[in-house]
C-alpha cells in the first residue's frame, strides 16, 4: 500500500481489492442554520442532474459501468459538517474490453456533482418536495429506533449549550422554509467555500489519477486544509445532569454521558482507547462481563469514544427496576479502572482487539478511507498506531481514566400503560 496526496487528491494505490473507489467531500462548519438544508442538497443532488434525469436514470447508467455504485451522506464530524460523494468501480484491468471505467466513473461523479438539474435557475421543485418528504421521514425515523433516539437525546441535553449539540440528523421544523431557490443558495456556497478533499483508492497512479480530475473535475479556487474537526469547547461542570422520559416502550434505555476531556490530537489519545477498552468497548471490557453477564442487568451495556470532541457514552437496554443498580456498578467500574483495580489480561486483550481491529479496517477501501482520515491527524502510520497503543501502561489507563467526569445521565422508560416486558 502506497499513499501520496498532492493539493487536493490524495491516492492509495493497492492490489488489495478489484474494485476503485472514489471519495470527494465537501467540509464546512457545523452550524444549526446550515445543516437541515446541506442534509437536504445531498438527497437533491443525489436524485437529478442535467444528464441524469432522475434516480432511475442514474442508476440504469451505473449498471452499464459494470455495476458501479454511487452514494451521498451528509454526516456531522466533530466540529465539522461534512458531505461525502462516493463512487465504486471494477478496476478494467480485471475485465475483457472494458471501457475506461475510472474515467466514465469520475465523469459520472462530476456530472452529479457540479451539474445538478436546474429549471429557471433553481432546482427541479417535484424534485425537492420529493427529497424533503424523505428526510422528514428519515427523521422522524430515529424517533423509532429507541437506542439511537436515547443516545442523541442523551447528546443533545448533555451539549445543549454547545455547537456540538446541533443534530447531524436535521430538524423537521426547518424544512418549511427550503424550496427549489433556497437549495441553489446552499449549493453555492457548498461549491465556491467548502474545503474540499479528494481520496481515491485502488491500483490506481496518482499522477493518472491527477490528470485526470483535471481535465474533469474543476473547482474554481485550490482550498487547502484550513478547518480543524477537533471540537475544544467545554462547558462549566457543576453537577451531574439526571432526566428521564417515558415513552410507550418495552425496554428501559440508560444512556450515562462523560467528559474525557482527551482528543484525537492530544497526548493521552491512546490512552483512552485502551481505557476503553478495559471499560466498555468491547465483550471482554468490564461493563459487558460485569454489568450484563456477572449481574445480568441488562440486554447490552458498552461505551463509545468520540475523539474529537472528548466525550464519553455508555448506553444500555435493561428492565426499568434495575436502572439505579446498573448505574451505581458502572460506576464502580469506572473506579475500580481509577484506582487501577484491573488485571494485566484485560490490558492486554483491550490492547489486542484495538490493534485487530485497526489490522481488519484496512482490508476494506471503506477501512482505509477512515484510516487515512486519522492517519493525517495523528501524523502516524498504522504500524506507528499499533507500536503506541502496545506503549501504553497500565498507570496510563488509571491516569487517564481519573480525568473523566460524568455529565448526564438520561433514561428513557416506558410509560406506566406498557410495562409489559419483551
Amino acid at each position: 500500500m502506497h499513499t501520496k496526496a498532492v493539493n487536493q487528491i490524495t491516492t492509495i494505490k493497492t492490489e488489495k481489492f478489484k474494485t476503485t473507489v472514489i471519495k470527494v467531500s465537501f467540509k464546512a462548519a457545523l452550524k444549526r442554520s446550515t445543516v437541515t438544508e446541506r442534509i437536504l442538497l445531498a438527497g437533491v443532488l443525489r436524485n437529478s442532474s442535467q444528464k441524469f434525469a432522475s434516480r432511475k436514470a442514474l442508476s440504469a447508467h451505473l449498471e452499464d459501468l459494470y455495476g458501479a455504485s454511487l452514494s451521498i451522506s451528509a454526516k456531522k464530524q466533530g466540529k465539522l459538517h461534512v458531505i461525502n460523494f462516493y463512487i465504486q468501480i471494477a478496476n478494467e484491468k480485471f475485465l475483457k474490453s472494458a471501457p475506461p471505467l475510472f474515467e466514465e466513473a469520475l465523469k459520472t461523479l462530476t456530472e452529479v456533482i457540479m451539474a445538478p438539474r436546474l429549471i429557471d435557475g433553481t432546482f427541479d421543485q417535484d424534485v425537492v418536495h420529493f427529497e424533503k418528504r424523505l428526510l422528514k421521514e428519515d427523521i422522524e425515523s430515529i424517533y423509532d429506533d429507541k437506542t439511537s433516539y436515547a443516545l442523541r437525546k442523551m447528546i443533545g441535553i448533555m451539549c445543549e449549550q454547545e455547537n456540538f449539540g446541533t443534530s447531524g440528523d436535521g430538524y423537521i421544523e426547518d424544512l418549511s422554509q427550503l424550496d427549489e431557490t433556497t437549495l441553489v443558495t446552499t449549493y453555492e456556497s457548498m461549491l465556491n467555500h467548502d474545503e474540499v478533499s479528494i481520496v481515491v483508492v485502488g491500483d490506481v497512479e496518482h499522477e493518472h489519477v491527477g490528470h485526470l480530475f483535471e481535465r474533469h473535475f474543476n473547482l474554481k479556487a485550490q482550498r487547502p486544509p484550513q478547518l480543524s474537526v477537533i471540537d475544544q469547547e467545554e462547558k462549566n461542570m457543576r453537577s451531574v445532569t439526571v432526566l428521564k422520559e417515558t415513552q410507550a416502550l418495552n425496554q428501559t434505555k440508560l444512556n450515562i454521558g462523560y467528559r474525557t476531556y482527551t482528543r484525537v490530537t492530544d497526548a493521552d489519545y491512546f490512552a483512552i482507547l485502551v481505557f476503553n477498552g478495559v471499560f466498555g468497548a468491547f465483550s471482554h471490557s468490564k461493563l459487558f462481563m460485569n454489568v450484563r453477564e456477572k449481574e445480568s442487568l441488562c440486554y447490552y451495556c458498552a461505551a463509545q469514544l468520540d475523539n474529537f470532541k472528548g466525550l464519553m457514552y455508555v448506553y444500555s437496554g435493561l428492565d426499568v427496576d434495575q436502572v439505579a443498580k446498573a448505574i451505581h456498578i458502572i460506576d464502580q467500574q469506572l473506579t475500580d479502572v481509577c484506582e487501577g483495580r484491573f488485571t494485566a489480561e484485560e490490558l492486554m486483550l483491550a490492547k489486542k482487539s484495538i490493534i485487530n481491529s485497526k489490522r481488519e479496517s484496512l482490508d476494506s477501501a471503506s477501512g482505509m478511507l477512515s484510516d487515512l482520515e486519522m492517519s493525517a491527524l495523528l501524523t502516524l502510520t498504522a504500524a506507528e498506531f499499533v507500536e503506541k497503543i502496545e506503549q501504553v501502561t497500565a498507570a496510563d489507563v488509571s491516569r487517564v481514566a481519573q480525568k473523566i467526569e460524568k455529565d448526564t445521565v438520561f433514561t428513557l422508560e416506558p410509560s406506566k400503560s406498557n410495562t409489559t416486558h419483551p
